[in-house]
């Protein structure tokens, strides 16, 4: 046996996935002098099974990573690395003229492909799968598109309601300027250049506990894909310049989400085209653009929130695990921006709440979804303690949808809060949990994007009261509460709030003493499934995910969606973040 013959058995045997040169020996010729063993070998093998052709699109300057299985007869048949059996042993036959393959991945059987500088077009390459005695032949075809005018898009600009406003070209900066985005000199977010409001824009005032003004909150601002400003994170304290002193702006929207890896990608996707240097996630803008919707399709219900329930969280490097605890050797990076009031009766009856949802994966799985999701039903909530039974409220007319809002009525106030001497409340006593199921569908009902986060709260400052005027209850009285069988509340949130019980009397829900602030959050990530290989990058959907069309249309919101197909990925394990970092920090109180 020659050295590469011997070499090439070492590889298969060791489960190895080997780059072969097209016509090399083992990529589908026999080596030279060895025909009678190349004949017999045909004899015993069966004919390889023809993949179906997959297309991939990359844009010029980015890469793409290329999963080598076989779609074939309408099925997967070969995927990953397989669990039983024999390994599949992956080779390239022919690879691309106008790319190169780097970062072969031997588990998964996946390569990355970049693109030559510069190249714009068709490329392909050709793959061989072994799997025992099955044998596989595959293609994919590559399309590379040219780089956009706008970095990180490959779209063009929506069209909106209203032509959106031409932003004035600024001074030429001198050299003590900053630059785009930086921090002025008072040490704010830059100004931003002038820009209609929306709707979200002014949708904040300090209260007598709050010491920042208006004004160094309005600093904290984006310019959304519309040309409108948007409020957007912020720090729950700051430096007012005109003061020089640390002020308090009295609520938080969670985590920084320039911590996140796929930050600048989303920020890029949802930049106005004169604009980019000021984008960043704009709080509202779902619900703004179902102003325009609304006016265009009338009967459709409106709707806007405060400015104090946009949450923001990520994680980054999150290894996908199936339902069965699996890894499946897929990494991701998620960001969201979810509305979450814990303070207010809005959600006893509401289920529709502004969320955006963006992840990566180095599988090719991507999506940037922002919609106005539905929690469950409008005009009722599950009861947290017994989610057998629903509690009806008033109806608003949203529409309904999956998952559900977990809240805590009176009655398991009674039963898991209040509770005999000698016992503990539970720290899950006040627990809410939301969840969602989301789609992105086009108008013949195809659906492009499915994912169903969900978003917990330890310690909101409301809880729903059927019975009471504005049918809630304050979680901060219930620590002063005794029922006439002596039950009451005993809890480390209780001896916080009361000072060991120095307190006498219970004082204004947003206090600043109170520890019923809603800061204890947790978020929960599952499923993301997409359907999308034949379709286009960008979509334009209505704001709720739906009638989703390669063109814009008036109220529609822009879509990022890979164009892969991830629906035979096996169900994936639940797993839930944040749990044990509270956004709590100076000045923070309800309604937050």
């Amino acid at each position: 046996m020659s050295v590469l013959a011997r070499s090439r058995a070492a590889l298969l045997a060791l489960g190895t996935l080997a780059v072969l040169p097209a016509g090399a020996p083992g990529a589908g010729a026999a080596p030279a002098g060895d025909a009678p063993a190349a004949r017999a070998a045909a004899t015993r093998a069966p004919k390889p099974v023809s993949c179906a052709t997959r297309t991939v699109t990359v844009t010029s300057g980015r890469s793409a990573t290329l999963a080598l299985d076989c779609r074939a007869s309408g099925r997967l048949v070969v995927r990953g690395r397989a669990k039983r059996g024999a390994a599949a042993i992956r080779s390239i036959v022919a690879k691309p003229r106008h790319g190169r393959l780097v970062r072969l991945d031997r588990r998964s059987g996946t390569v990355r492909y970049v693109p030559s500088a510069g190249f714009r077009g068709s490329d392909r390459l050709s793959f061989a799968i072994v799997q025992g005695r099955r044998r596989y032949r595959g293609t994919i075809s590559l399309r590379v598109l040219a780089a956009p005018t706008r970095p990180g898009l490959t779209r063009p600009e929506p069209v909106p309601t209203a032509p959106a406003p031409a932003l004035p070209e600024a001074r030429a900066p001198t050299p003590a300027d900053p630059g785009p985005g930086e921090p002025q000199g008072d040490g704010l977010p830059p100004q931003l250049p002038p820009a209609p409001n929306s709707y979200a824009a002014a949708n904040w005032t300090p209260t007598v506990y709050d010491s920042c003004p208006a004004s160094v909150h309005e600093r904290y601002s984006v310019i959304g894909p519309d040309g409108k400003r948007y409020p957007t994170w912020h720090p729950p304290t700051t430096t007012d310049p005109a003061t020089g002193r640390r002020c308090t702006f009295g609520h938080e929207h969670g985590r920084d989400p320039h911590g996140s890896d796929i930050f600048g990608w989303v920020a890029d996707h949802l930049a106005n085209a004169g604009a980019r240097e000021y984008a960043g996630i704009a709080f509202g803008l779902a619900t703004e653009s179902l102003d325009s919707y609304a006016a265009a399709n009338p009967g459709t219900r409106i709707r806007h929130e405060d400015h104090v329930g946009y949450k923001v969280d990520y994680e980054n490097d999150v290894r996908l695990l199936s339902a069965g605890g699996v890894d499946l050797s897929v990494t991701c990076d998620y960001l969201v921006s979810v509305h979450q009031g814990s303070h207010s009766p809005d959600a006893l009856s509401n289920n529709v709440h502004e969320l955006l949802y963006a992840v990566r994966c180095d599988d090719g799985t991507e999506l940037i979804a922002d919609t106005i999701s539905r929690f469950g039903q409008p005009g009722r909530y599950v009861r947290s303690c017994d989610t057998a039974t629903s509690v009806t409220t008033t109806d608003n007319g949203y529409p309904s949808g999956g998952g559900r809002r977990e809240i805590p009525d009176r009655a398991c106030v009674e039963q898991t809060v209040l509770v005999p001497a000698g016992r503990t409340t539970s720290a899950w006593a006040l627990y809410e949990k939301w969840s969602a199921v989301n789609e992105l569908r086009t108008a013949d009902g195809h659906t492009l994007a499915t994912f169903d986060p969900a978003f917990g709260v330890f310690d909101p400052s409301r809880y729903g009261d059927p019975s009471a005027s504005a049918r809630l209850g304050r979680t901060l009285d219930l620590c002063w509460e005794v029922e006439p069988n002596g039950d009451r509340a005993a809890s480390t949130l209780c001896d916080r709030a009361t000072s060991g019980g120095a307190l006498p009397a219970a004082y204004a829900y947003n206090d600043p003493r109170s520890p019923f602030r809603g800061v204890h959050r947790d978020v929960y990530l599952r499923e993301t499934r997409l359907d999308n290989a034949s379709g286009g990058r960008l979509v334009w959907t209505d704001p709720y995910g739906g009638r989703a069309s390669s063109t814009p249309f008036p109220g529609a919101l822009c879509q990022l969606v890979a164009t892969v197909d991830t629906s035979d990925r096996p169900a994936l394990q639940e797993r839930v973040y944040g749990r044990n970092r509270p956004n709590a920090d100076e000045g923070v109180h309800a309604p937050n």
